[in-house]
This record gives structure tokens, sequence and C-alpha cells, in this order.
């Protein structure tokens, strides 16, 4: 049993890195990174031009096959726009010429890592300021072949860096697990890009363990909430908290025993507002839909961008 549900959840943790079996041995290597675009408030963008510039980078990764939501991001692609001239045109009416020197970083917003970096130059002329700053924006051609060559060598900067240090990765996540901090310890190993290969395996392996561990520790805070619960006659928080203990976790049994001393209690005193039963699994299917949903929950819950100080932009834009 044990054995099943360890496979089940390193099947979990492929599914939520969009690594599925459908994928597998068909995407090239390099195709497995993804990479938003980002357009922080440190980049002193607003409104329009923010907006359009965010759709310019996002074409940039698109064309070259590395897309990816915010929401998900770990790699990104941010700006930096240094204003190298800017003058009223004697015009009637008058215009706004703006020289701009943009310059654009691959970077991992977790190891806040820069990989990659291109510059261009960029000119603007209208009525207003932001009208200049759109019209500057509109002169990043995507296709150019210098974008190109920006997002190779993020691609393989990225692979350099995680399959040399990798061992540092897993110290530190070992680390945070023996703190008890499994939801980072479990979210940094699953940072690992899966092109990173004997890395990528390696941390897949540890997160099984690290998994156990917080399984198990969470369920001995579900039973002792659902004993405090029945204690105080509680029935709706007994029943949702040993509602998520599932066969796989160490106290189990426990919380069978509990929900057998709870049903014959209330069927004792002639109630029927007990007719809770444990989770059960009926086969290999219905195990592998709740391991990879429990897989889910704990790789997203705390890094669902709770890990807002990975959105901490002070390191990249510090003047």
């Amino acid at each position: 049993m044990k054995k099943i549900v360890l496979t089940m959840f390193v099947i979990s943790i492929f599914l939520i890195k969009g690594y599925g079996q459908s994928g597998f041995g068909q995407t090239d290597d390099m195709g497995r990174i993804s990479i938003a675009a980002i357009v922080p408030d440190e980049a002193g963008l607003k409104g329009a031009a923010r907006s359009n510039l965010q759709n310019r980078m996002m074409q940039i990764a698109t064309m070259n096959g590395l897309g990816a939501t915010q929401e998900r991001a770990q790699f990104a692609m941010v700006p930096m726009i240094s204003i190298i001239s800017q003058d009223v045109t004697p015009t009637a009416p008058p215009q706004v010429a703006l020289n701009l020197e943009l310059s654009l970083y691959i970077v991992d917003v977790v190891s806040q890592n820069i990989f990659s970096q291109v510059t261009v130059n960029l000119r603007g002329v209208d009525r207003s300021e932001e009208a200049a700053y759109n019209q500057a924006i509109n002169n990043i051609r995507p296709r150019q072949g210098q974008y190109r060559g920006f997002i190779e060598t993020g691609k393989q900067k990225i692979i350099e860096y995680y399959n040399s240090e990798c061992d540092k990765i897993i110290s530190t996540a070992q680390a945070l697990a023996g703190q008890q901090q499994y939801g980072e310890a479990l979210f940094l190993l699953m940072s690992v890009p899966d092109v990173s290969r004997q890395c990528y395996h390696m941390c897949m392996e540890l997160s099984i363990d690290i998994y156990e561990q917080y399984a198990n520790q969470k369920c001995e805070e579900l039973l002792s909430a659902a004993r405090a619960a029945w204690a105080s006659k509680d029935l709706n928080e007994a029943r949702n908290n040993l509602g998520q203990i599932t066969p796989d976790m160490d106290c189990y049994p426990q919380a069978e025993e509990l929900v057998e001393h709870i049903t014959a209690t209330v069927e004792a005193e002639g109630a029927s507002a007990w007719d809770f039963k444990m989770q059960q699994y009926e086969d290999d299917v219905d195990m592998q839909r709740l391991k990879i949903e429990a897989g889910r929950d704990v790789a997203r819950s705390w890094a669902h961008w709770g890990a807002a100080r990975y959105f901490d932009w002070s390191w990249l834009y510090k003047n």
C-alpha cells in the first residue's frame, strides 16, 4: 500500500509541473521551460504603456514556445527602461519625443538569478509622454533575431544553474523539512525544471519523503482537532476534520476507531445525525485522483505566491 501511495505522489508532482505522460518523450528538453511576461510596478510604467509592453514581451516568449501565465511563473521576463533623452518638438502642436533604452531580463523569481539580457533602443513621438511611450513600445518587433537569441541564452543558463546548484537546493529543502516547513520545502523541490533531468529526479525522490512527513503531521493535527470537536459534541467539525484524513496517512486506523466510537455513541443516544464514513480507496484510479489532489494542494497552498516575497523586485530594481 505504501509503495503504491508513493508512486501516486510522484505522478501527482509530474502532473502539477505539466509533465504528464502525454508529453513525456515528445517535447524536447528546452521546450519544457516556460517564461511569463511581468511588468512590475518598479519598472515605472503605467496604464496603456504598461499593458502594451507586457503584451509585446508575452509575444516574444510565446513566439519562441515559452509562454506562461503569471500565476504559475517561476521564470519571468521583466523590463527595465531608461530615458536617454526627452524633448519637446518645435512643431505646432508641440509633441514629446522620447529616446528610450529598454533592457529585458530573463530571471528566476525563486532564486533571484538573472539568466539572460537583451537591450534595444526605442524612439517614440506623440502628443503626450504616455502616448510617446506607447509609440516607442510599438516599435518592438518580437520576431527579430535578437530576441530569439535572448530566449535561447536564457534557457541554456537556466539548465546550467540548476545542474550546478542541485546539491544546495536539496540540502536547503532538507533543512526546511527538518523545521517542519514542509510546504516551502516541497515548493523549492518542485521549482527545479524537468529539463535538469538528474537534479529533477533527485528532487522528486526527496519530495516523496518530505510529503510523507507532511501528510503524517497533518494527519495528527486533523485527528486531534476531530477529537476536540467530538469532546464538545460538535459533529460537523469532527466530520470536517476526519474527512480530510486519507488511507495513506499513518493515523488513519485511529481515525477509523474514532468514527466507530462516535457512531456507536450517537446511535446509543438514539440520534440519527451521524452517518459519516471514512474515505476508502476502492481502486487505483480513486487513489490516483486523491493523491493528485493532495499533491496539488500541498504544492500550491504554500506557493500560491503567499510566497509574496518572491514578488519583491527590489533585488533587481535597486535604485
